[in-house]
């Protein structure tokens, strides 16, 4: 009996012993993952953190590039106006397809003060605007009142100041990069021009950037006076009553000179920002 008794408190020690065992690995197992967990969610946070350090230098680079492309004399302006939104070497026809993107780095990678980027990329896209089938029109009229009030508003009104056009929208992406996490911060804005269209100067030899031509001939002429349109060497020719019937006028803007007035807004799409991997 004695025996039997001391066989079962063995059996039971051992399987006590057992029991601690795999009630110990299940708490190190725990703990474990509690650690691994806890990693996670602070690597999480930190890369949040990051994301957001990185999309504020984008969209404050990006609030610097916007005050610098409305002046004028600005080196960004100069370049965006008289390179990348004139020339054609940035994409075929500019006022037909979008241009092929313009990307450099407004600064290198390396180190940089504490708090700063490692990277600023800086993408520029052009593509045309809405207004963009407005700089060359064609009016054909049966009397001379409504052909006048078709070409007026093209010229701006009273004292033909030029029509504000919308001719192109321009894309600037500015991506950031900080610790190895990168943030994409594009802006839209649509490009708003002006040509001089007073042809009165145009027998002193100034001529605006806004001509006409007439039942497409080549030769241009410059509106002067109501329905009175002057081309040099060729002198005046005014369209009446009489023969508007057989004349047809094309409104063009001189799109190989800059324009008189140029404008930046943000477009529909204002701003869209998107996290790299």
């Amino acid at each position: 009996m004695h025996r039997r008794a001391r066989s079962i408190l063995r059996g039971e020690q051992g399987l006590s012993m057992i029991l601690v065992l795999c009630i110990g690995a299940l708490f190190v197992a725990l703990s474990a993952a509690l650690v691994y967990a806890a990693s996670v969610l602070t690597a999480n946070a930190n890369r949040q953190l990051l994301e957001q350090e990185a999309y504020q230098l984008a969209t404050s680079f990006s609030d610097v590039l916007e005050g610098e492309l409305n002046k004028k004399d600005s080196s960004f302006a100069k370049f965006v106006n008289e390179q990348f939104m004139f020339s054609q070497s940035y994409g075929k026809d500019i006022y037909d397809l979008e241009s092929q993107p313009k990307e450099f780095a407004w600064k290198p990678n390396g180190s940089q003060p504490d708090g700063g980027a490692e990277a600023i990329t800086v993408t520029l896209r052009r593509r045309p605007g809405d207004g963009a089938d407005k700089l060359n029109q064609t009016a054909n009229s049966d009397t001379a009142s409504a052909l006048l009030s078709e070409i007026t508003p093209w010229e701006g009104g009273e004292g033909r100041g030029g029509m504000a056009i919308v001719d192109l929208q321009l894309d600037i992406t500015v991506t950031v990069t900080k610790n190895g996490e990168s943030f994409a911060f594009t802006r839209t804005y649509d490009r708003t021009v002006k040509y001089d269209s007073d042809g009165s100067q145009a027998k002193n030899n100034t001529f605006p950037k806004v001509y006409y031509t007439i039942n497409d001939s080549p030769r241009k002429y410059y509106r002067i006076n109501d329905l009175t349109f002057y081309a040099p060497g060729s002198g005046e020719q005014s369209i009446t009553a009489d023969n508007i019937g057989s004349n047809q006028l094309t409104f063009h803007c001189d799109t190989s000179q800059q324009p008189d007035s140029i404008t930046y807004t943000r477009g529909a799409k204002q701003s869209t920002g998107t996290t790299q991997e």
